[in-house]
């Protein structure tokens, strides 16, 4: 027995999403293969009761969003946009690169976003406008004969950018999948 229909099959959302960076809003860097992205909103409710009347009012605080994953392809650029100027990064371009930490406290900002393209070429696409990394370094070294890459896992966590129209300030999702067509 079914407890309902499907209303709109092409509602129904597969695979991951490209997962970007940037620094500026405009120019977006790709992260490559990444495995176990997630999107996370999270806030504190607050209720305040009177010993009358029940309750006053309700409402929310420490509003945050949060995109996370594993990041397959090891880049530490990339690694140096996302941990917001807290390092120093050099490179000789097709040599080599370099990332030196410590000393410095100050995170940078940035936004983050991922979109699932599906194939209708529709996109589905969450962005956080002020994040910052939440996380140290941790690569976890694989075995040489493991089916699986070394990855290092990422949080980006935004907080609201109170220089945006409230009720806009921490996130986007924008969605083309399966609107106006039902079937």
């Amino acid at each position: 027995m079914n407890q309902t229909t499907v209303k709109n099959s092409n509602a129904i959302q597969f695979g991951s999403g490209k997962f970007e960076i940037s620094e500026d809003g405009t120019n977006w860097t790709n992260l490559g293969a990444m495995k176990g992205i997630v999107f996370t909103e999270s806030f504190d409710k607050v209720t305040v009761y009177s010993d009358n009347a029940g309750v006053i009012k309700e409402y929310i605080k420490n509003h945050k969003a949060s995109l996370a994953g594993d990041m397959q392809e090891i880049s530490l650029a990339d690694l140096d946009t996302i941990r917001g100027g807290i390092d120093t990064y050099s490179s000789s371009t097709g040599v080599s690169e370099t990332l030196k930490s410590g000393g410095k406290t100050t995170i940078t900002a940035i936004q983050v976003r991922v979109t699932n393209t599906n194939d209708r070429a529709e996109i589905f696409r969450i962005t956080v406008y002020k994040a910052t990394n939440n996380k140290g370094i941790v690569i976890n070294f694989n075995p040489d004969d493991a089916d699986d890459a070394n990855v290092i896992p990422i949080e980006i966590v935004g907080s609201c950018d109170t220089s945006k129209t409230a009720g806009e300030q921490l996130f986007e999702i924008y969605n083309e999948q399966g609107i106006g067509a039902v079937s």
